[in-house]
């Protein structure tokens, strides 16, 4: 499963108040980083990079159930122009096919918004939205009716894709799904109970994800030998067991189908699904896995607690350090990402951890073993150390480096070093 991001580009976010790109291919191939790095010292801009993906994200997902319909669109524009628009564009491939999405926004309305696909390098418009008119591209017909019965329908406040993925779409949705299954974001303070749930649910899933997160826990030397979680709920236990013995059922099916040929033929012709619609298949399970757990853990809690060396009660996550708490909230989420070839944008990655740590942390998307699938890891620094290890700078490394920078009026400048 592969959900490239190539390039994001924001305007007026906060400091970012003029356009500026991150780029994520190298030079200008299609093949994208495995790992991007933006390196900037404090209040330079590099929080607000990672929160402008963000915003985007939340924007797809939420501005038809979450936006106020009586207000404007959610934004942060820079303090210097509150007037200006902003405008947030994403290049990225999803189900195998190259998107461009944007849209802009003022203090009133949804101004702008288009989405492209890039068959064979050539630009074909799915739609493009210029206030309330909305035109559909002329290699889209079949799926006119679709798009043009929720257009009407969508408010001036609020994104088209956002409407048409909760309605579904269809020529919409491996947009929509992008944003919502193979991007996320990981910014702000960490909350405790947020990393439990998160911790909880990856060590349940199998007992493979178990021992692979303890070997990388114990090989930080911070004196954990153990994890433990409740078992789960008998209420919910056998649907969690089918949920996940088709999950990997299902995963098995599509790696095989991503080897032969002749296995993704016959798969079409038994069952009339492609690859891109046995991932699709996928991450409806994992979401549903997801749910399921949530509202297991709502019901009775995660239970979780860790089993420290020589100390013969274990500890509350309260209880961990501020070192360990950041592992704790980092590891599951990048080997989730690892598992399913997402798209991960972290702030701070080193925030409370040794160099050598973190740079082991990134490692694990740098090796081509250890990221099968495709995976992208994004991350903010202001330990120049980490940069200096090499990344960016060899193939071995697999990595690409920016720089950002706040001149005197108060705007970030993103820069490739």
């Amino acid at each position: 499963m592969t959900a490239m991001l190539r390039s994001f580009q924001v305007t007026n976010h906060r400091s970012l108040a003029e356009e500026q790109q991150l780029r994520l291919t190298k030079a200008s191939g299609p093949v994208s980083m495995p790992v991007t790095a933006v390196h900037g010292g404090p209040a330079a801009g590099k929080t607000n990079l990672i929160d402008a993906l963000g915003q985007m994200r939340d924007a797809v997902l939420h501005s038809i159930t979450q936006w106020d319909p009586y207000a404007g669109p959610v934004r942060s524009p820079h303090r210097g122009f509150p007037d200006r628009p902003s405008q947030f564009v994403a290049a990225f491939v999803a189900e195998g096919v190259p998107y461009t999405y944007g849209f802009e926004v003022d203090n009133a309305d949804v101004t702008a918004e288009w989405l492209y696909t890039h068959p064979r390098a050539r630009k074909r418009i799915v739609f493009e939205r210029s206030g309330e008119q909305v035109k559909i591209g002329p290699m889209f017909e079949a799926a006119r009716y679709g798009v043009a019965a929720v257009a009407p329908l969508v408010r001036p406040n609020a994104l088209l894709l956002s409407l048409a993925g909760q309605m579904y779409a269809e020529a919409l949705v491996p947009a929509f799904r992008w944003f919502e299954s193979m991007l996320e974001v990981q910014r702000g303070p960490a909350d405790l109970d947020a990393i439990s749930h998160r911790l909880g649910g990856h060590l349940s899933r199998s007992p493979e994800n178990a021992a692979r997160l303890l070997v990388l826990l114990r090989s930080a030397e911070l004196g954990i030998s153990d994890l433990l979680v409740a078992e789960d709920d008998p209420m919910y236990a056998d649907y969690l067991r089918e949920l996940d013995r088709d999950i990997a059922g299902l995963t098995q099916r599509i790696d095989r189908c991503a080897t032969s040929a002749g296995y993704a033929e016959q798969v079409a012709r038994d069952t009339g699904m492609t690859g891109p619609l046995l991932e699709r298949e996928l991450t409806n399970l994992m979401a549903a896995r997801d749910a399921l757990y949530a509202r297991m853990v709502a019901r009775r809690g995660v239970g979780l607690s860790l089993v420290h060396d020589g100390i013969a009660n274990p500890f509350d996550i309260g209880d961990e350090s501020s070192a360990t708490l950041a592992l704790l909230r980092l590891l599951p989420t990048m080997l989730d990402a690892l598992d399913s070839g997402r798209v991960l944008a972290i702030d701070d990655i080193g925030a409370c951890l040794p160099a050598e740590e973190t740079d082991r942390l990134i490692q694990l998307f740098q090796n081509p073993e250890t990221n099968t699938r495709g995976a992208q890891l994004i991350f903010t620094t202001d330990n120049r150390g980490l940069i200096d290890r090499g990344n960016g700078r060899s193939q071995r490394t697999r990595t690409s480096v920016w720089q950002i920078r706040r001149n005197d009026q108060g705007v970030s400048q993103l820069v490739s070093v």
